[in-house]
C-alpha cells in the first residue's frame, strides 16, 4: 500500500511539473550586487505546488551543466499562478513575492554570469534537454563552452527562449515596452537585449503589468483529442484541430523520458512501452499541453 501511495504521489508532482514547458516562463530581471536577485513572468498558468529551479551553473557545450555553483528552488503557493504574474524573488535566500525560494550556493558574479530555469523532476542532462524551461547569459555573448564559472554555452533548446545581456552589466531588467499580446509576442520582446536596462550599481527590480492572451493556435491546442486512453493497442491517436506536426515527449513516473517522437499522421506507436501510466507532454506550433497516457 506504501508503495502505491508513493507512486501516485510521485505522479501527482510529475504533473504538476510536466505541465511547464520550454518557454513557458521568461526572466525578467537579475541582479548580481547583494542582495543576489531575479524577476521572471508566468506565460501561462502555472499548476499550485509546482516546483521550478534555478541554476548558475554553466552549459557545456557537450551538454549537461557545469559543475560547483548553485541551485535556487522556487515553489508556487497552493493556488494557480495566472499567467502574467511576475514573480520576483528580491533575495534568493528566502525572499519572494509569489511562493516560496530556498537557495542552495546559489551566487551571482558581478563579473558575469548566467541563470537557467528547469523542472527538477527532468534535470537537463547531455542528450536530453526538455526539462528547460527559460535561460539568460549576463555576460555578454553567449560562449562556446562553460569553462569558469562566468561562461556558459547556450543550450540547443533554449534558442529562441533565451537572451544574453551585451555588454555585461552587474544588474538589468526588462523595460516594460511589450506586456500585451499573444504569449509568443511577449516572450520575443523579453529576450531581445535591445528591450533592457542595464546598470552595474544596485538596483530594486521593477514589475510589468503583463497579459499575455491566447493565440487561434493556443486554443486549438488546448483541444486535443487522445485516443484510445487507456490503450492496449499499441498505439495512440493523438488528434488537434489543425493538422500540423505534432512533437511528443513521453515520461514514467519517476520523471525519465522513454518516448520522443514527431508525428504527421497523429497517431503515436506506444508498442515499447510497458503497461502503467504515463506522461505526455505534446508540443505543436511552438505551443504544449500535458496528458496522462495509460498503457494495459
Amino acid at each position: 500500500m506504501k508503495h502505491i501511495y508513493f507512486l501516485l504521489f510521485t505522479l501527482f508532482t510529475l504533473t504538476m511539473n510536466a505541465q511547464l514547458a520550454t518557454g513557458d516562463i521568461a526572466f525578467t530581471g537579475y541582479q548580481s550586487d547583494t542582495p543576489d536577485s531575479f524577476s521572471f513572468v508566468a506565460l501561462v498558468d502555472i499548476p499550485a505546488n509546482t516546483t521550478i529551479e534555478f541554476t548558475d551553473n554553466g552549459w557545456l557545450a557537450a551538454g549537461g551543466f557545469r559543475a560547483n555553483e548553485g541551485t535556487a528552488t522556487w515553489t508556487s503557493p497552493g493556488t494557480i499562478v495566472n499567467a502574467g504574474s511576475e514573480i520576483i524573488v528580491t533575495d534568493a535566500n528566502g525572499i519572494v513575492n509569489i511562493g516560496t525560494i530556498t537557495a542552495s550556493g546559489l551566487a551571482l558574479s558581478t563579473s558575469g554570469d548566467q541563470l537557467f530555469a528547469y523542472n527538477p523532476s527532468n534535470v537537463p542532462s547531455a542528450g536530453n534537454e526538455t526539462g528547460f524551461y527559460a535561460g539568460i547569459q549576463m555576460n555578454g555573448p553567449w560562449e562556446a563552452d562553460a569553462t569558469s564559472s562566468n561562461t556558459s554555452a547556450q543550450p540547443t533548446s533554449l534558442i529562441g527562449f533565451s537572451l544574453a545581456i551585451d555588454p555585461e552589466f552587474d544588474n538589468a531588467y526588462y523595460d516594460c515596452s511589450t506586456t500585451t499580446g499573444t504569449i509568443a509576442q511577449i516572450r520575443t520582446a523579453l529576450i531581445n537585449p535591445s528591450n533592457w536596462v542595464g546598470d552595474n550599481n544596485a538596483i530594486t527590480l521593477p514589475s510589468c503589468s503583463f497579459n499575455p492572451t491566447l493565440s487561434v493556435i493556443q486554443n486549438n491546442i488546448s483541444e486535443f483529442v487522445i485516443y484510445p486512453n487507456p490503450t492496449s493497442t499499441g498505439f495512440v491517436n493523438i488528434s488537434s484541430k489543425t493538422n500540423d506536426t505534432i512533437q511528443v515527449a513521453v515520461f514514467d513516473i519517476l520523471g525519465k523520458q522513454v518516448l520522443k517522437n514527431t508525428i504527421n499522421n497523429n497517431r503515436l506507436n506506444v508498442s515499447t512501452l510497458t503497461a502503467g501510466v504515463y506522461i505526455m507532454n505534446i508540443s505543436q506550433n511552438g505551443n504544449s499541453i500535458t496528458k496522462k497516457l495509460v498503457v494495459r
